[in-house]
């Protein structure tokens, strides 16, 4: 069960990757609801950090380097376990 902070913070992530123009001033006051200046800035620069990331690998169709039950996988592995489409080039799920 996520909290209402972890969900914010998920929806947060979600709209970063993919519409980042509907964070307003509105999104932000919510976003302090919870969370600190300085924690909303640290939480802004890892998720901008991990969407290019992640882009970046996308665009070199790299798979990730952790099977689901956490061991180290290589590239071959890792596409027999994740399939043509890996979770991080797919669409982001919707956080409800």
């Amino acid at each position: 069960m996520w909290s209402s902070a972890e969900k914010l913070a998920l929806r947060y992530s979600e709209l970063m990757a993919t519409d980042p123009g509907v964070i307003d001033a509105a999104f932000y006051d919510e976003l302090r609801r919870y969370y600190s200046e300085e924690e909303i800035v640290e939480l802004g620069a890892f998720i901008g950090f991990n969407v290019g990331y992640h882009t970046f690998f996308g665009t070199l169709k790299f798979y990730p380097m952790f099977a689901p039950d956490g061991r180290l996988v290589d590239q071959q592995e890792s596409a027999r376990i994740y399939g043509d489409a890996p979770g991080s080039l797919a669409a982001p799920a919707s956080v409800a």
